[in-house]
């Protein structure tokens, strides 16, 4: 009877490390441009594209950068408002994680872009090729 205690009381502990471990782990995939429907309004998404050119702003005195990300057919506009991306870049693929609004816009609480660093373009960071608007 010890023997089965100590392996109930082991596999307890592996499913709860489990659940702890898998706690807010996004498990439902990431999404394309084209894939965004309206069934997606009101849910949180995780999209993948890039950054249109001339698409890039900062608004609200500089605490939000919008922009419009493509797939090169579909586009949809995002909205972040968290910690500033420094070097982010017009055609730089980014992936957001955020709520998708009525008017199709995803109000992103995360974004992740890769290091400006790979891209042999001419590209100007964030800084240099934003238009202000207050």
């Amino acid at each position: 009877m010890d023997k089965m205690r100590k392996t109930l009381f082991a596999s307890a502990t592996i499913v709860v490390v489990l659940v702890v471990g898998l706690w807010g782990v996004d498990l439902q995939g990431t999404l394309a441009v084209g894939d965004l429907t309206d069934a997606h309004i009101g849910k949180t998404v995780c999209v993948d594209g890039e950054v249109k050119t001339g698409t890039l702003c900062l608004t609200d005195n500089g605490s939000t950068v919008t922009f419009t990300m493509t797939d090169g057919y579909n586009d949809v506009n995002v909205s972040y408002s968290e910690h500033q991306p420094v070097n982010l870049q017009n055609e730089m693929p980014v992936t957001v994680t955020g709520t998708m609004l009525p008017d199709r816009t995803i109000e992103a609480h995360r974004l992740l872009s890769e290091c400006p660093s790979k891209y042999e373009t001419e590209n100007t960071t964030l800084n240099t090729t934003l238009k202000s608007i207050q």
